[in-house]
């Protein structure tokens, strides 16, 4: 048995990641709030993936005239979407992780409690956090020039026009502009998603209850909360991939509205592809963990949107 010093046991970390290998990157994948809130297609494989979207011309006939007259025509069109298949590997000294996590123990015994995380969970959720920040930096940022975010696919939206910085005094207005702006059919929808940046959503909140909107109910959700827009049917969510404005400098923060349906995430999740490993190497005396998974991020619709700063340069994932 692989052991670094008492009560730490690395043969316990491979056999707990070996149990809950599909959960925990399920959870990698699927558990950020962006992720439960936009239109989510499993399965998916390949490097590039069709997605077929429905589209009809639709048109009434007189009901009064016999025979068959069929005006109408429906088609199944396609959608796009570069697959990217990620992948991290890292190695640890088990002497620090030793060191670490016997602390980490022993603080928590100090709140005397017995109820405590096993350090190899501890150290599993580390990496789903990790996973997760870049999951939803990617999937509105997007990785290069062929596999985009929602950023770009939306690039043929309105564009929100005072993308410059929001504050606790001026977020309902900015996020009623882009309301505004939304196309008139889009606008009647009943999944209309905002997503926002950490810092602008908190604005958001802050100047909805400065303005008396008290009865504004906050849903709890995967990383912290989502709202409904005063006066609307906009859900509200607070992406933490989204990079905060930073120094003054206009346009980092990017917002999007649009239909939830029409943000669609692509992912497999059914292969073997997807890994969630860690082990001891006893020739190396190293924890080594080894993460594989795919995404991606496509609109099936690109002007049935509004957002902020679309052609801005990507920033490195």
């Amino acid at each position: 048995m692989a052991t670094s010093g008492p009560g730490f046991d690395l043969s316990t970390l491979t056999s707990y990641v070996d149990e809950t290998s599909f959960d925990l990157i399920a959870a990698s994948v699927l558990g950020t709030n962006l992720a439960q809130a936009v239109n989510v297609r499993a399965g998916l494989k390949g490097n590039t993936v069709a997605i077929p979207v429905m589209s009809d011309d639709f048109t009434v006939g007189d009901g009064n005239s016999c025979g068959w007259n069929a005006p109408s025509s429906a088609s199944i069109d396609q959608v796009d979407m570069c697959l990217h298949h990620a992948k991290i590997q890292h190695e640890f000294c088990t002497q620090a992780l030793r060191e670490t996590f016997m602390a980490q123990a022993l603080a928590a015994g100090q709140f005397g409690s017995s109820e405590n995380l096993p350090y190899e969970a501890v150290f599993a959720n580390y990496f789903v956090e990790k996973l997760q920040n870049w999951n939803e930096k990617f999937l509105i940022d997007g990785k290069s020039a062929t596999c985009t975010g929602f950023r770009q696919a939306l690039s043929g939206s309105a564009e929100e026009g005072t993308a410059g910085a929001w504050s606790t005094s001026n977020a309902l207005a900015g996020a009623y502009n882009m309301y505004e702006k939304l196309d008139g059919e889009v606008a009647l929808a009943n999944d209309l998603l905002m997503i926002l940046s950490p810092g602008d959503y908190k604005k958001l909140a802050l100047n909805a209850v400065a303005e008396n909107y008290f009865r504004t109910e906050f849903t709890p959700i995967a990383n912290g909360s989502s709202f409904i827009l005063p006066g609307t049917a906009i859900k509200v969510v607070a992406c933490g991939g989204i990079k905060e404005q930073i120094g003054g400098i206009a346009g980092y923060n990017t917002r999007i509205l649009s239909r939830a349906s029409n943000l669609i995430m692509g992912t497999d999740l059914t292969g073997d592809f997807e890994q969630f490993k860690m082990w001891y190497s006893e020739d190396n005396d190293q924890v080594r963990a080894t993460m594989k998974w795919a995404i991606g991020a496509a609109a099936a619709e690109p002007t049935e949107g509004v957002i902020s700063n679309p052609t801005r340069a990507n920033y490195t994932l």
